[in-house]
């Protein structure tokens, strides 16, 4: 151990240890100010940035939902039928005509029925008159009769649900041709630029979606390195805290030098300012180092912000032109396509109108045919059991036996005849099948579902624009925050030199006092012991601990608080 040599006195000590702690004081406070500044600078930047994250994060999503796609498919589904509405237009024309040709012979049927009834009314009569009322053949006539009632009715419902299934024909071929004759003008480039401008608009929204991932990801790596150099702006904070202590510390030094012995002050004065000066050095050494990094991590933001506006630049360059002019086209192309639609559907409604009622009517047609049927089938039996009579008569039932014979051949006829309707009505009920479209039953409303599908793709289309309006403004204001900030925490130009000075003052009269005798270490004590209980940081206590004298209460503190896990700030 040895006594340090004692600076000589400088009159001026006292005026230069105040000049040195208002010094001190007001670079804190002006980094104070700074770094208060830069923070609230960088907490602002940070809002931008992740409201344009969000923002752009609603772009991404705004054309990659199911719904979307599904209506762009859906008008590709519709261009597709259209396209294939002159084959549908003319199987629907076959099938007119067929029911037409079909309508036409089932008349002369019915004809020929209604006649082949009269002529069995006839032979019933002349069997009353040949059997002068003799062995039942009058209630034989009486109930063929009304069984030929029965028949005649039911044929004539035939002829009217015939007539009423093929009224409404001529107006949908009318109809038919009106939209044929319009289709040829608007088919096949309608429906195809329809599909066309669909699909250029789902691309050009896509690149726009993939373009605003790319600027998405890169706002994302920007908010993390602006949160990162929040955290750091703490080195301001911690810088204030150290220089305020050291010229706490300095305050204290003259307070005590006031009122002590010169020569016990002079050793005090010389240990302290070793004290302090390494105090401010290591905090100054510290700050310029930490605030460098974060100057270079700040300048180093400003390029992601550059990166932002040549994405959007380049995707400017590459794009023949905005969401507007793609949508501005495709509703132009679902324009013309529901004037089309609205006609087809039109006379999709009248053909399944038709088919509609021609279901019902084949039904009803049906049993009025297995009426006809048994009709027949009685007439026969009839014609049969009076031939038996007949026969057991002799020679005089030859007459009725003739007469019976006659209604034999009629009733086969009239099967003949009948067999030839119910062909002919299955016929019409396959033809008015085919005027259906099982595909355009299934697809709908086209025109509202197109409708649907454009307010669906304009909804993506509006998000898109709104999500990247505000790029650019952000991008500036993020990039014109990022240089202010930079410019506030890069202090060397300003405070660089008077921290220097401070620190090569503070050392020229500092002088370390290794042995100190009682009156020295007791005034050390109490001003060690006071600059410790300042301290806020590990770092200043590490430094602390070097010039702690041995044995005493600041040297254990320090050596305490040095091994304190919650210290650990700088």
């Amino acid at each position: 151990m040895y006594a340090a040599r004692i600076p000589d006195p400088s009159p001026d000590s006292e005026i230069a240890l105040g000049a040195i702690e208002a010094t001190i004081s007001q670079v804190a406070s002006n980094l104070d100010a700074r770094f208060v500044s830069a923070g609230e600078a960088l907490a602002e930047a940070y809002g931008i940035v992740e409201r344009l994250v969000s923002a752009l994060e609603g772009v991404t999503n705004a054309l990659g939902r199911d719904a979307a796609e599904a209506a762009v498919d859906n008008m590709r589904a519709t261009a597709d039928r259209l396209e294939r509405l002159p084959a549908v237009q003319a199987a629907r024309q076959t099938a007119l005509e067929g029911i037409a040709a079909g309508a036409r012979p089932l008349a002369h049927h019915i004809s020929q029925v209604k006649r082949t009834l009269d002529f069995l009314r006839i032979c019933g009569l002349n069997i009353k008159v040949a059997a002068a009322g003799r062995n039942g053949f009058a209630d034989f006539a009486d109930t063929m009769n009304v069984r030929l009632d029965v028949g005649e009715e039911e044929i004539g419902g035939i002829g009217v649900e015939i007539e009423q299934l093929t009224a409404s024909i001529p107006a949908l071929i009318e109809v038919d041709r009106q939209l044929a004759a319009e289709c040829v003008k608007v088919i096949p480039q309608v429906p195809r630029k329809l599909a066309a401008d669909a699909e250029a608009l789902q691309r050009h929204q896509a690149a726009d979606g993939a373009r605003a991932k790319r600027i998405a990801a890169v706002a994302r790596e920007i908010h993390g390195q602006v949160a990162t150099a929040i955290g750091a702006m703490q080195i301001g904070d911690i810088t204030r805290q150290r220089l305020e202590h050291v010229a706490s510390g300095i305050q204290a030094l003259v307070d005590y030098r006031n009122q002590a012995d010169p020569a016990v002050a002079m050793q005090v004065n010389g240990h302290m300012l070793a004290l302090l000066a390494a105090q401010a050095a290591d905090t100054i050494d510290a700050f310029h180092a930490e605030s460098r990094r974060l100057a270079e991590s700040l300048r180093g933001i400003a390029p992601s912000a550059a990166q932002l506006l040549a994405i959007q630049a380049e995707g400017n360059r590459e794009s023949s032109g905005d969401n507007s002019v793609f949508l501005g086209a495709l509703e132009k192309s679902v324009s013309d396509v529901a004037k089309v639609t609205a006609r087809l559907r039109e006379a999709d409604l009248r053909a399944q109108t038709l088919g509609g009622s021609t279901s019902d009517s084949a039904e009803r047609l049906a049993k009025r045919l297995r009426v006809v049927h048994r009709v027949n089938h009685d007439v026969h039996l009839m014609a049969w059991n009076t031939d038996l009579r007949c026969h057991r008569l002799g020679d005089e039932g030859k007459a009725l036996a003739m007469v019976a014979s006659e209604i034999r051949g009629f009733a086969t006829m009239l099967a003949t005849i009948s067999g030839e309707i119910r062909r002919s009505v299955e016929s019409l009920v396959a033809a008015v099948t085919a005027l259906r479209d099982p595909q355009g039953e299934q697809g709908g409303d086209a025109a509202q579902a197109l409708s649907e599908s454009l307010a669906c793709i304009r909804d993506g289309a509006q998000r898109m624009r709104e999500g990247l309006a505000g790029l650019t403004d952000d991008a500036a204001a993020v990039t014109r925050i990022l240089e202010t900030t930079t410019s506030n925490v890069d202090c060397e130009a300003a405070f660089g030199d008077s921290l220097r000075d401070v620190v090569t003052q503070l050392s020229v009269l500092a002088a370390p006092c290794h042995a100190p005798d009682a009156a020295v270490a007791a005034a050390l004590e109490g001003l060690l012991d006071g600059m410790a209980r300042s301290y806020t940081m590990a770092r200043e206590r590490e430094i602390h601990h070097r010039f702690a004298l041995p044995g005493t209460a600041a040297a254990a503190q320090a050596s305490v608080e040095d091994d304190d896990d919650d210290d650990g700030l700088f």
